[in-house]
């Protein structure tokens, strides 16, 4: 029965207006109902999966700020739709674009999601927005997942303690452990960029011994210019803190400059197989990456990269996933490496060589 679920998913991505469709082989009588709805405070896409059982208390709102993470939502949302679907589950699905995350909004769409009795709802906001769910009325018979927050990075947790939250984000500080103590007390050589999560990253080394340290931006894109004869980079544990654009041309680099780094190091930023098709072998023979994604049905997989979705390597994608599971089934046990501890989804670390075609697991 699971190539029917296909049919589903791809009516709720092509779909702009209302369409009702019947798959009559499947086990079930089931009817898809898909609608969208637009005012200027939200755009609403419910989608219902029906048959003769009663939907009860099944209806999950996922909320995001379109103008701040507007291709983040549209995957996470696809990929939450393809892994109830995949699971059987009996659900209806609203989303709420706030187009700005701010008080103001977050306030306006939490009222929206509370006036039709919707108690569980994914939360696709940052950590600065955070302390504007105190002031939103009744907010404590919500149930909230927040897929791209980290506990450890919130400050003042205990102002959020009358809150029915789960932090679903994972943890670059325990990727950052994990590769510092693999790369064996070598000196620390730091690259990272000016975007926001190039800062972010870089804000995790300043408790660090580092020798070296460059932020790559627009006015100095010719980098072959500060890495030559730069005596910090040999022997030298390079950590790569920029996106995988300007880390394969940073690689590239590193081998046209003849550099002799012991090894070069990323987070999950860099987990990802474009860097096979941006890099050459020899670029990357002593690259070693941080992934947090577990493990995950291949048929699951199979689904989602039919319709260009990754949750093999969008670890955003597979937060959301964990979300709905939480919320769907009041556990995670579906997923049997993840544990939640103190609200916080707890991953695996695991450490990658980044090899001729594949990811090679070292630790």
């Amino acid at each position: 029965m699971k190539y029917i679920i296909f049919l589903f998913v791809f009516i709720f991505v092509g779909c702009t207006q209302k369409t009702n469709t019947t798959i009559p082989n499947a086990s079930y009588n089931s009817t898809v109902n898909i609608q969208k709805s637009t005012t200027s405070e939200s755009t609403i896409l419910p989608v219902q999966l029906f048959d003769d059982k009663t939907i009860e208390n099944n209806t999950i709102a996922i909320i995001y700020p379109s103008v701040n993470i507007g291709k983040y939502a549209l995957e996470a949302t696809n990929s939450i739709n393809t892994y109830l679907l995949y699971k059987e589950k009996y659900f209806s699905i609203e989303t709420y674009d706030m187009f700005l995350q701010n008080k103001k909004n977050i306030i306006k769409t939490f009222e929206q999601i509370s006036a039709k009795n919707i108690t569980k709802v994914i939360a696709m906001i940052t950590k600065e927005q955070l302390e504007h769910l105190n002031s939103v009325p009744n907010i404590d018979k919500i149930n909230i997942y927040l897929p791209l927050i980290n506990k450890s990075e919130v400050n003042n947790n205990d102002k959020l303690n009358n809150l029915h939250l789960t932090f679903g984000g994972i943890s670059y500080e325990e990727q950052f452990k994990r590769l510092f103590e693999y790369s064996n007390q070598h000196k620390l050589v730091e690259l990272y960029d000016n975007t926001q999560i190039g800062s972010f990253l870089h804000s995790f080394l300043k408790s660090q011994k580092v020798v070296y340290t460059k932020v790559i931006d627009d006015n100095n894109g010719r980098y072959k210019y500060f890495l030559k004869n730069n005596k910090h980079i040999n022997n030298s544990s390079i950590v790569l803190n920029t996106p995988i654009v300007k880390s394969s041309i940073l690689l590239s680099s590193i081998t046209a400059e003849e550099l002799t780094p012991a090894m070069i190091l990323s987070t999950q930023l860099n987990y990802t197989p474009l860097i096979f098709s941006l890099t050459q072998k020899i670029d990357r023979r002593k690259l070693v990456v941080a992934n947090s994604i577990g493990k995950i049905p291949i048929e699951l997989i199979e689904y989602n990269d039919i319709l260009g979705n990754s949750i093999s390597y969008n670890w955003v994608n597979y937060s959301a996933i964990i979300g709905a599971e939480l919320l769907t089934s009041s556990n995670i046990d579906f997923f049997d490496d993840l544990k939640i501890v103190d609200k916080q989804v707890v991953y695996p670390v695991k450490l990658y060589e980044v090899n001729d075609h594949s990811f090679n697991l070292v630790k």
